[in-house]
């Protein structure tokens, strides 16, 4: 395929991820991973080409974060799961009747950590390749591949960093004996339809919630009602938006975040690093409106970061970002004669039209999603609260998802898949990381393995 049909094919599934994923980041408390993953691994098992797929998965992500703080700013209510940081800083806005400029601070900063993070991380991830063979040998006193190592303690450093750390020490364990458990019942070594059970986990909760008698009470009146609050007509100069402390804040630690992403927890570096920004500021105003545009730039940073480093320099999955929304890139499939997309990718492709198509659809992603939201932010937020049930939505996710897991271990799937959603859904609900349940599925034989 010649670069001129290649960049063709790329603007055209590009924009329409990003046209898509902003609808779909708006939705009050909508899920990265449950969203972005079964998509993306629906194309891949398809065999559609990887580097394509990518180019979709960057606009994806990078439209998702860019407009999943629009209703968090409007309204106070997250759009995804990443947006939740930011209620704090959006609430404070309000009070002082900030909320216009915290909404474009926010978009502005997606913007400038999606440019940040592809200008670092993609050099970066080609700079580091020999270091992924490295992690591929047997080494230490376990005789684990050196990638196992980091995988471990990518997953105890995210307990320790858990809400509930206690519980999110002792569900490692348990965890890797259901899903090697799981794989024996199967009589093979299924990952698609436990993958999948972990991203469609919560949402499966809450639509089983909804059948449950003991909800049979709520009504329509139950409901809060939503106002959104008043926004004039917002420049669409970027420059205009922040100030020259908060370009450079948001520069530098969503180049920081980026690289850490690689094995740390997108959602803590965006608590930590928003909040120490937060934390430096003695008037509360200026603080939040701070922090907000840094939580946004960082939002961006992590999730390219986490995905490019570990795809192209490392080969496997070592952080959250990795071993969940861009895991279907890790995965053996079939419609690659067994390989896995990331090899068919760097196979088939030089490294600088990887570099070229990569950079072009992250770019074209993230100013596509900043025109769209500067201008239409409030008719959008309106229309999906009025329009797109969220239920609807998950339904839809819920149903690819099982077809998935059936292709993937059969009718024992489906059932395996809502097991491991249920107790996916219980250990998120009382504080553990979804991130350390993708990595323990990664890491399961190693540590089963220590216990025989």
């Amino acid at each position: 395929m010649d670069i001129a049909s290649l960049l063709i094919q790329v603007t055209f599934l590009t924009a329409f991820s990003v046209l898509l994923y902003i609808i779909i980041g708006m939705i009050p408390g909508t899920d990265e991973t449950a969203t972005i993953a079964p998509i993306t691994l629906a194309f891949l098992a398809a065999g559609f080409d990887p580097l394509l797929v990518l180019a979709w998965f960057m606009g994806t992500i990078v439209a998702f974060k860019a407009a999943d703080a629009v209703p968090t700013a409007l309204a106070a209510i997250p759009g995804g799961v990443m947006a939740v940081p930011q209620v704090p800083d959006a609430l404070v806005a309000r009070k002082y009747g900030y909320s216009e400029i915290i909404l474009r601070k926010g978009i502005t900063a997606s913007v400038i950590g999606t440019v940040v993070a592809i200008a670092i991380t993609l050099p970066l991830s080609f700079y580091l390749t020999p270091l992924g063979e490295l992690l591929k040998n047997p080494a230490g006193p376990l005789g684990w591949p050196g990638w196992v190592y980091l995988i471990v303690a990518g997953i105890l450093l995210l307990a320790v960093m858990s809400k509930a750390k206690v519980l999110a020490l002792l569900a490692i364990f348990p965890f890797a004996m259901l899903v090697q458990g799981l794989r024996g019942l199967y009589g093979q070594s299924a990952f698609i339809s436990i993958f999948l059970a972990i991203t469609i986990g919560p949402i499966l909760y809450e639509l089983l919630t909804l059948i449950s008698p003991n909800n049979h009470h709520l009504k329509r009146q139950d409901y809060a009602r939503i106002k959104l609050v008043k926004t004039g007509k917002i420049s669409l100069n970027p420059l205009h938006h922040l100030t020259k402390v908060e370009v450079m804040l948001s520069s530098v630690l969503a180049g920081l975040s980026g690289i850490l992403a690689t094995f740390m927890s997108p959602v803590g570096l965006t608590v930590l690093f928003g909040d120490l920004v937060k934390e430096s500021q003695k008037d509360e105003l200026k603080g939040s409106l701070m922090a907000y545009a840094v939580r946004d730039a960082i939002k961006n940073a992590t999730y390219i970061g986490g995905t490019l480093i570990p795809l192209i320099a490392l080969g496997v999955p070592t952080g959250p970002m990795s071993a969940g929304p861009a895991h279907p890139f890790f995965a053996e499939l079939a419609a690659f004669g067994g390989l896995t997309p990331r090899d068919v990718l760097l196979q088939r492709y030089s490294t600088s039209t990887i570099i070229l198509v990569t950079v072009y659809a992250t770019l074209f992603a993230a100013v596509l999603a900043y025109l769209i939201l500067i201008k239409y932010s409030k008719q959008l937020t309106r229309f999906v609260f009025k329009k797109v049930p969220a239920e609807a939505l998950y339904a839809t996710f819920l149903a690819i998802v099982l077809v998935l897991a059936y292709n993937d271990a059969g009718i024992a799937g489906i059932f395996g898949s809502i097991l491991v959603g249920l107790i996916s859904a219980t250990f998120v609900r009382n504080g553990v990381s979804i991130g350390i349940l993708f990595m323990v599925l990664v890491a399961a034989p190693y540590l089963v393995g220590l216990l025989f």
